[in-house]
């Protein structure tokens, strides 16, 4: 239920509409108490305060409504270009990122806000009689002219969102919140029991085709303890199954039941598209896609490709000092219900670079970018890591030797592979 909740909750922020509706709901309220305030103006009225006509304030605030319109379209016309340009060279899958900015929810918000704050009050106008509701169409002013400021603030955001080096930032500076709430610190790793799955045991069928979008492991452990089972999962948050396949198995087999069964797919959140509540590689993939695009043909801009590497690069030296998904999950006596695959060094490391390293054959600057900073981890790395950060980098280096004929380059990389599987400085 909570893994359910935290993908709406997500979901809900990360779109266009949920937070300008609130600030349109502040907006009406703030409309009906406005209208009500009658202040005497007197021979001396405040200059912030209106005080003309009812006529002159109808008049006055039609063109308040005109201008915050025509604002408005022009707002929203801009956003749809950045974004169409954002998915064009960074990717679709950044839009997401896009539409969750605060910055452009409230810009848009304020100025949708403020449309239905003005219309209110030019209706309260209308029927007012020949007393005008000075204090409303004072807000309104003001609102118009924070909405002028707040327009040229938001040109200004969107401009910058759409350079590559801010989007690399701003996507590696939430995979690192993503890897602090979901790898356990290492003093923290719990140890790995002795506990064997059976060789003989029941497969569980998907019960529809998605994507694993959440995963309730406290579910399954009651279910398979209920049972007395021990269950073994095959997939992870972030996995796409097809309806009848495998993502389970159960022992022993005379423990599986319907029901049992029933709870196990009910464990399991499935959606059209992954999500990031229990996915690691989630923004990884992001950041991965920006690189490719940066690779491709069409655009060679290997410089955008080193600033992804480089943050990748980054991402994983918190990981290696982060611990490893826990994969063991015992009930309340103690006794292990639940076994999962790990997200391991490894798996994150190969969503990283494998398939920048297919794109970038061809691209020597970005290959020996990526070698150096395999070479920066390895110098903190356990033996293990130190194993996976030397494949990756020997894999580089062969497509190198392959398909460069720069001798110092390709020698400068060979000094870096060396540099890892010794433990030194190159």
């Amino acid at each position: 239920m909570m893994n359910r909740l935290l993908a709406f909750w997500r979901q809900l922020v990360s779109s266009l509409w949920a937070l300008p509706m609130v600030m349109v709901v502040f907006a009406v309220i703030a409309a009906v108490l406005a209208v009500r305030v009658d202040w005497q103006l007197g021979d001396n009225p405040p200059w912030y305060l209106y005080s003309g006509s009812a006529e002159s304030a109808s008049h006055f605030l039609s063109n308040l409504v005109a201008a915050i319109i025509t604002m408005s379209t022009l707002a929203i016309s801009i956003t749809m270009v950045v974004l169409t340009l954002a998915a064009q060279q960074l990717g679709p899958r950044l839009i997401r990122g896009f539409m969750g900015n605060r910055r452009t929810q409230f810009s848009l918000g304020l100025m949708v806000a403020t449309v239905v704050y003005l219309i209110l009050v030019l209706r309260a106008a209308y029927i007012s009689g020949d007393q005008a509701p000075n204090l409303a169409v004072a807000i309104g002013t003001a609102l118009i002219l924070i909405n002028v400021v707040a327009l040229l603030i938001f040109v200004h955001h969107l401009a910058r969102s759409i350079i590559a080096d801010n989007v690399v930032v701003e996507v590696g500076a939430i995979l690192d919140a993503e890897i602090e709430r979901l790898l356990p610190p290492r003093e923290d790793q719990d140890k790995p029991e002795e506990t064997k799955f059976p060789e003989k045991s029941t497969p569980i069928a998907l019960p529809h085709s998605g994507y694993i979008q959440g995963i309730s492991h406290s579910s399954l452990v009651q279910a398979a303890a209920e049972a007395d089972a021990i269950i073994m999962l095959d997939v992870v948050s972030g996995d796409h199954g097809i309806e009848g396949a495998t993502f389970a198995s159960v022992a022993p087999q005379e423990a599986v039941t319907d029901d049992l069964v029933h709870k196990m797919q009910g464990a399991l959140v499935q959606g059209t598209a992954p999500n990031s509540v229990q996915n690691l590689s989630y923004y990884i993939h992001q950041l991965v896609e920006v690189a490719l695009r940066a690779l491709s043909p069409s655009m060679a801009d290997p410089f955008t490709a080193i600033a992804v590497v480089n943050r990748l690069s980054t991402s994983l030296e918190r990981i290696m000092r982060r611990g490893e998904t826990k994969n063991r999950w015992p009930d309340e006596d103690g006794e292990v219900r639940l076994i999962t695959p790990r997200y391991d060094f490894k798996s994150m490391v190969d969503s990283a670079f494998v398939k920048i390293r297919h794109y970038a054959k061809g691209s020597p600057s970005v290959q020996l970018r990526l070698i150096e900073n395999l070479n920066q981890l390895a110098q903190e790395s356990t033996p293990t890591q130190r194993a996976v950060l030397l494949q990756h980098a020997e894999g580089v280096l062969a497509d190198m030797t392959a398909a460069l004929d720069d001798e110092e380059i390709v020698e400068k990389a060979k000094a870096s592979v060396e540099a890892i599987k010794t433990g030194t400085l190159p």
